[in-house]
């Protein structure tokens, strides 16, 4: 039961996007702990699933400890912990799921100001400094022996 309490204060905070990003609680996947944008839109996500979990858990316990039988009680523990189980995990890869549609921040170009830009294809949109952009290759068949810098073959 207290499992499923600590899963509906995970579910209340991530609905509300008020979950912090931290290494215990909530859908914690590559996805989701790219940047705190797909860790709240990830644990939202995840958040009815949480609480549904929650519930079962508490319920379970509840009538667990109801119930006057043991071989009972073992069974709706058993069962109360799988259907926590089971939608735990499927909110935690629906939370994951929709932090990889979040689109990657997007970084301001460097127009021109890095020494990099004439080596990397495209630097924010940028050409590079003074025009300068990815070398063409030099003859058509791509080779990488036709620099001016080897002797000539005999």
């Amino acid at each position: 039961m207290l499992g499923g309490l600590a899963l509906a204060v995970v579910g209340g905070l991530g609905w509300r996007r008020r979950l912090p990003r931290n290494r215990f609680a909530g859908v914690r996947t590559v996805n989701t702990l790219r940047d705190e944008e797909t860790f709240a839109v990830g644990n939202q996500v995840g958040a009815p699933l949480s609480l549904a979990a929650a519930a079962v858990a508490v319920l379970g316990g509840l009538a667990a400890l109801a119930t006057p039988t043991t071989p009972l009680r073992l069974t709706l523990v058993l069962l109360a912990a799988l259907g926590t189980f089971g939608l735990t995990v499927a909110g935690g890869v629906l939370g994951d799921r929709a932090a990889r549609l979040v689109p990657m921040p997007t970084l301001g170009g460097c127009d021109g100001v890095c020494t990099g830009c004439s080596l990397v294809d495209g630097c924010g949109g940028s050409a590079g400094p003074a025009g300068a952009g990815p070398a063409a290759p030099e003859s058509g068949a791509g080779s990488a022996a036709t620099s001016t810098d080897e002797p000539a073959a005999r």
